[in-house]
């Protein structure tokens, strides 16, 4: 089982698609519970943003596309560094294992 599935595994909720988005900034997004990944990006790339929209979908609420809020500026810190700790998590792991 990849690392991808097991994300996908512990977020049943959650329905995965990869897509192809031909713009190197665009590297994912969450659309209620429709997790969007950039196939264009590396495959570590997926890792991170299938673990920073989890982090989303977990922890915000409410339209956080209006990039110049308050509110959605710590909601995008908080996704990318949760995120981040999840990620050396799982990779700490893989290279113990």
């Amino acid at each position: 089982m990849s690392e991808l599935e097991k994300i996908e595994d512990q977020h049943p909720e959650l329905r995965f698609y990869m897509i192809d988005v031909p713009n190197p900034h665009y590297h994912g997004s969450i659309d209620g519970n429709d997790v969007y990944i950039n196939e264009n990006q590396p495959e570590l790339d997926w890792l991170k943003t299938a673990l920073h929209e989890c982090v989303h979908s977990d922890f915000d609420t409410g339209d956080l596309s209006d990039g110049r809020k308050l509110s959605t500026m710590v909601a995008e810190r908080w996704a990318i560094n949760e995120s981040r700790r999840e990620y050396d998590a799982m990779l700490n792991k893989r290279q113990v294992n």
